[in-house]
């Protein structure tokens, strides 16, 4: 614990909970993470954690104090749609004496609707998730039932300079679909920091979004 011993809480695990709640906009997940350690990094003794505090950050505004005497290694978080968010912990002992914090969870995500959704009345790409992103990002397009045969349909990722950098593989099958872009080239090299566009084209129909990729 902090000015007594070093801790640090390792692995947080989400697992979802309800995909299809009546509201839509809001999906229950549930976190579990490991308790403090028993020694710290020079083999002493540590008390044990009584409760923990959960912090979660949503998007770019300063993460929040989600739950300040969580009992157990347990905690399910009511994420929103529409949003990248993510969650923290660390340990009390029953003198007040604070763990470090663990490292923040796997980002969460989905678009609202997302679990009932039907299939997409015309070609649509939606927001990458995360983004900004390190070291890969999540692309979800939608092909509609209407496509033809003949019809076009690729995604392509241009450097902000306009320079193609990478084709992704586009699964035809009318509906949604999930790709992940990995930020290399067509020759698996790894790309600079920066601004990308994703251009989603089928037949006439063209789509881009804009995202960042950070080291």
């Amino acid at each position: 614990m902090k000015n007594a011993s070093k801790t640090t809480i390792l692995t947080l695990i989400s697992i979802l909970l309800l995909a299809g709640v009546a509201s839509a906009e809001i999906v229950d997940f549930d976190f579990h993470w490991a308790p403090s350690p028993a020694y710290d990094d020079h083999e002493g003794a540590l008390s044990i954690a009584v409760h923990y505090e959960v912090w979660m950050k949503a998007g770019s505004a300063p993460e929040v104090l989600l739950a300040a005497e969580n009992a157990d290694t347990n905690f399910v978080f009511f994420a929103e749609s529409g949003i990248v968010q993510r969650l923290r912990v660390r340990g009390v002992d029953a003198s007040g004496r604070m763990s470090e914090m663990s490292e923040w969870s796997d980002p969460l995500y989905f678009e609202e609707g997302r679990a009932g959704d039907t299939l997409p009345s015309v070609a649509e790409l939606r927001s990458n998730y995360p983004n900004p992103f390190n070291p890969e990002t999540r692309i979800v397009y939608g092909i509609p039932e209407s496509i033809e045969e003949s019809s076009t349909a690729r995604l392509d990722i241009y450097n902000i300079a306009g320079m193609r950098v990478r084709t992704l593989e586009v699964d035809r099958t009318p509906g949604w679909h999930e790709l992940t872009w990995d930020g290399t080239n067509d020759r698996g090299q790894t790309q600079a920091t920066g601004m990308y566009v994703t251009k989603f084209t089928v037949g006439a129909m063209v789509s881009t979004n804009k995202m960042t990729m950070v080291k």
